[in-house]
């Protein structure tokens, strides 16, 4: 059914609701709007004009916030049980950082308002507090409150969902131990998509000889003192009421029934290797979607292989020509090209083992990227204030850094690669699930708007200040970002591979995604269906499994119309190092 922000009546006791964030804190900054303009003014040297033009973008972490708050006060108020399904893990971990990001723009706005209140209080003789104190007591108490009761085990309770795969599980345990470090307990592990003993197949067996492994693994791992739980592999996905209720059922019994007997694996390595003739196998690297591209982004729902598309992509294009230099980057928070070529990688460019002497593989660190230009910045806003004699108006001017727009700090990161893209001929970008690249990509603007702001305020002091260096710096970026923006538009540089699979949740979203990047002006001239069953042979799984991939597949092509379709098939185990990915990346077809 269609859901919107909106709540909707599902069956009796349940509704259900898709919280916009965006619009809560387009009404929050309505309603907040003067309050937090008298905070900003008491407390800097900026004038009107400057603070409302700050005003016109993000706060940081209170869109997160404000979502958060109406999740609360359903549950408070409303229900007895909210359930949350949440984003894909590096938007979740920001979510729920939220109430601390909060806290601390709330100190600052503090404060920043502490001077005007002692002069109120004690020349003015006015104790009463006004619309900003107020506003600055409300945001800090609720996000102390919904910190604290996210902390609260007998209020908030968390259940992590993995994959019995190898990049999935270690996501988990790079994620399980960000939220034990922020007193975020989760108790129930859900393992999903295993696969029942359906009798001998190449696949099937080898698939579940390795996801028998992973589960030992989890249970030894992230599982420990922990509840974990099976949840058996579909052939199609649940949808609707009566394949939900029946998988709740499943997930009752913790499992137990979902993965019943241990048939004997064969240790064979497998591929779903199409025996269609018409098919045409590529090497990645000749792609027309791909070929002559500078910029390539590979994006699409969480948990589709984005990851590993990207890695075998970036090995392809590598090894067709010696002389291309490629990078191969990761945006994502949750970071996993570590995982899928099995070598420790972070924010400088390295070269993977075993991998083509012309490839760099990067993850960025985005927060990194920000610090490296704060402390400039920082110090000239502090110049500034000092020389207009507004030094002692806060106790740190450049507590006006804290309100950065939320993603600066990744299209900061993105930015030091772009302006060093001169190194390379052919960067391959690893996005976030979705909605967090969406975001990305939709940031350059409110970037430059924000790197504007400061700008006009340099200028404006430009006689008591020389704007110096960080006026160049500023001058710049804005460049930069600009220059990046028409990049993204440019169909010739820049393309956007979207990975998906065949079902018809991530078609779905594929489908949504498609429309905002053509809304965007950016080029997706083909989709990528990943792990596709190809060669089903006798398995009754495997033929149940193609048939309902066959039926999306032509679902897709409806939807994709003139853009190209990619295969790639299923491989047991998922591909994982240099030798593997190359291998898998020789099979893909058009």
């Amino acid at each position: 059914m269609r859901l919107t922000a909106r709540v909707r009546r599902v069956r009796p006791r349940l509704d259900a609701v898709e919280l916009d964030a965006p619009r809560a804190f387009a009404r929050w900054i309505a309603d907040h709007r003067a309050a937090a303009a008298d905070v900003l003014e008491h407390g800097t040297w900026l004038d009107r004009d400057d603070i409302e033009a700050l005003l016109d973008l993000p706060i940081p972490g209170i869109d997160e916030l404000v979502g958060l708050i109406e999740i609360d006060r359903l549950a408070r108020t409303a229900y007895g049980l909210v359930v949350v399904d949440t984003a894909p893990t590096g938007h979740t971990l920001r979510l729920l950082a939220a109430p601390d990001a909060v806290r601390a723009v709330a100190e600052m706005l503090d404060a920043m308002q502490a001077e005007h209140r002692m002069i109120r209080e004690q020349l003015a003789r006015v104790g009463r507090a006004e619309a900003a104190d107020r506003l600055i007591e409300e945001i800090a108490a609720q996000a102390s409150a919904i910190g604290a009761r996210l902390r609260r085990a007998a209020e908030a309770t968390f259940t992590w969902v993995t994959l019995p795969e190898p990049m999935s599980l270690a996501e988990s345990e790079d994620a399980l131990a960000a939220l034990d470090r922020a007193g975020i307990r989760v108790r129930d592990i859900v393992v999903n998509r295993v696969l029942a003993d359906e009798g001998p197949c190449a696949i099937c067996d080898r698939r579940r000889m390795e996801q028998h492994a992973m589960l030992a693994r989890v249970r030894r791992t992230i599982g420990k003192g922990r509840t974990v739980t099976i949840v058996r592999a579909q052939p199609v996905e649940p949808r609707g009421l009566r394949a939900l209720a029946s998988l709740a059922r499943e997930m009752a019994d913790g499992g137990r029934s979902a993965v019943a007997g241990r048939r004997r694996h064969r240790r064979s390595r497998a591929l779903s290797i199409s025996d269609d003739p018409s098919a045409l196998r590529h090497d990645p690297a000749s792609l027309p979607a791909i070929s002559g591209a500078t910029l390539v982004f590979v994006g699409g729902k969480g948990g589709v292989g984005k990851t590993t598309v990207a890695a075998a992509l970036a090995l392809s294009l590598a090894r067709a020509d010696a002389r291309r230099r490629v990078l191969l980057l990761s945006t994502d928070p949750a970071h996993s090209l570590a995982d899928a070529f099995g070598a420790p990688i972070g924010d400088a460019p390295v070269h993977v083992p075993h991998g083509p002497d012309n490839l760099s593989v990067r993850e960025v660190d985005a927060a990194a990227a920000l610090a490296a230009r704060r402390h400039d910045l920082e110090a000239a806003l502090a110049d500034i204030a000092a020389s207009i004699g507004a030094g002692t108006a806060t106790a740190n001017p450049g507590d006006l850094m804290e309100l950065a727009p939320p993603g600066v700090d990744e299209l900061f990161g993105l930015l030091s690669v772009f302006d060093a893209r001169d190194a390379y001929d052919t960067i391959v970008v690893d996005t976030a699930p979705t909605g967090h690249a969406l975001r990305l990509l939709e940031l350059p603007e409110t970037g430059r708007e924000w790197v504007q702001v400061l700008l006009r305020v340099l200028l404006k002091y430009r006689t008591l200040v020389r704007p110096g260096r960080l006026a160049a710096e500023l001058v710049e970026v804005s460049k930069s970002i600009r220059a990046f923006q028409a990049m993204l538009r440019d169909a010739d540089a820049t393309r956007v591979l979207v990975v998906t699979r065949a079902a018809e949740l991530p078609r779905r979203e594929t489908e949504r995604l498609i429309g905002r990047l053509t809304t965007l002006r950016l080029a997706v001239p083909a989709v990528l269906v990943n792990a596709l069953t190809l060669a089903p042979g006798r398995c009754r799984r495997c033929r149940r499994t193609y048939a309902a991939e066959q039926r999306e597949l032509t679902a897709l092509r409806r939807a994709v119309g003139r853009r190209g379709i990619i295969r790639t098939p299923l491989a047991a185990p998922a591909p994982r190092g240099v030798r593997a990915l190359e291998s898998w990346a020789r099979t893909w077809l058009s």
